[in-house]
């Protein structure tokens, strides 16, 4: 059998494609979900129209917007690891077989635990970006480091990916593909779009912040809102806000900082953001997976961070902000001039058809194996 763990909106979109692409070939898998990011998922998964999970770990319906309730929820569900194996093999991942966990969060580390403690291979998806400082992102590289060591395969999604797995000497099989699945769900949702009249007047710059290593840090967060606003006066910016950036700009009177060039909005479910995005000029985002689809649209993109673990763009439409104003100069200098939406290049291929490829023929060798 095939299960999925998946706790974040991030994960669940660049998990969608492959989760579509088994029910195409009609491979029966199982979804489980973490309950990491509850809310957000439970809306997303209506808007893509993806399954309701097999199972959820969390009773509550609410995301877990802090550290110290993320703290709580990792360590009450690793206790099942020494305490409720038996659950583990039978309720949460019942038939045994692979399960694939994603990325870097909290969420990907209990994903590896449990399916580990129940006795499956692991296979890591989106594997092998490294930013190569301990604790930054923390604790996001920390846990790339433990699971790549630990996974039984593992698609990097690029060669320098590949690399740098191969120069991390981890045990597990490593295969690279030709990119990373969001290039599939950008297709997915923009072959799926339809006509909107809800657009704001154009030109304008998107805008997202919403790391917890920027929001719940003071200076970090009030540097940003400072970039912010030094594009908004030269540019309007849509500023996508969610929930728990809501709540730290009251808690560091930084709402009221922010310039009249630049219009709040709710957190939007996918389509709607990709919808936004598509049509801006521009994104200025301190989320990796934004830079990402930013790379693939051939989008400007002013990165809110002092390091990246992905090259996605740079050097060429993503710029790395530092902190650093002649940063921000150069990013509204290379905004895209007219209103023409971006697209994904035909070129491009699916790194969805090439995972679903080689996870089936793993999982037969494991059964194959299993059986001798």
């Amino acid at each position: 059998m095939i299960h999925f763990f998946i706790g974040t909106k991030a994960q669940l979109i660049k998990m969608a494609p492959l989760m579509r692409e088994l029910s195409r070939r009609r491979v029966p898998f199982r979804y489980v979900d973490s309950g990491q990011h509850a809310e957000i998922t439970r809306k997303l998964r209506y808007a893509l129209g993806l399954p309701e999970p097999c199972i959820s770990l969390r009773d509550s319906e609410a995301d877990i917007t802090s550290m110290a309730g993320a703290a709580r929820w990792y360590l009450k569900h690793l206790a099942s690891t020494w305490f409720a194996r038996r659950r583990l093999r039978e309720q949460i991942f019942p038939g045994g077989g692979v399960c694939l966990i994603h990325g870097d969060t909290l969420s990907t580390l209990l994903g590896l635990q449990l399916s580990r403690a129940a006795g499956l291979s692991t296979v890591h998806v989106e594997a092998g970006l490294r930013s190569f400082k301990w604790f930054n992102p923390f604790p996001e590289e920390l846990i790339r480091i433990w699971c790549m060591h630990r996974a039984d395969l593992l698609f990097a999604p690029s060669q320098e990916a590949a690399q740098n797995l191969t120069t991390m000497n981890v045990r597990g099989k490593v295969v690279p593909v030709c990119g990373n699945t969001v290039v599939d769900s950008l297709r997915m949702v923009l072959n799926e779009e339809e006509p909107r009249d809800d657009l704001p007047k154009m030109p304008y710059v998107l805008a997202t912040c919403h790391r917890l290593e920027t929001i719940t840090h003071r200076k970090r967060f009030a540097d940003a809102i400072r970039a912010i606003n030094e594009v908004s006066s030269k540019i309007d910016v849509e500023f996508v806000i969610h929930r728990p950036t809501k709540n730290y700009l009251r808690r560091f009177g930084l709402a009221d900082q922010l310039n009249a060039n630049v219009t709040c909005r709710d957190m939007l479910d996918y389509p709607q953001f990709i919808g936004l995005l598509r049509h801006a000029c521009g994104v200025i985002t301190d989320g990796g997976s934004i830079q990402e689809e930013c790379g693939y649209l051939q989008m400007p993109c002013l990165v809110l961070r002092e390091t990246t673990e992905r090259s996605d763009g740079l050097g060429t439409t993503a710029l790395l902000w530092d902190r650093s104003s002649n940063v921000v100069e150069q990013f509204t200098a290379q905004l895209r001039k007219g209103h023409r939406p971006a697209t994904v290049s035909s070129d491009q291929p699916s790194p969805t058809a090439e995972i679903a490829d080689k996870l089936l023929a793993y999982a037969s060798s494991q059964i194959q194996r299993a059986g001798n």
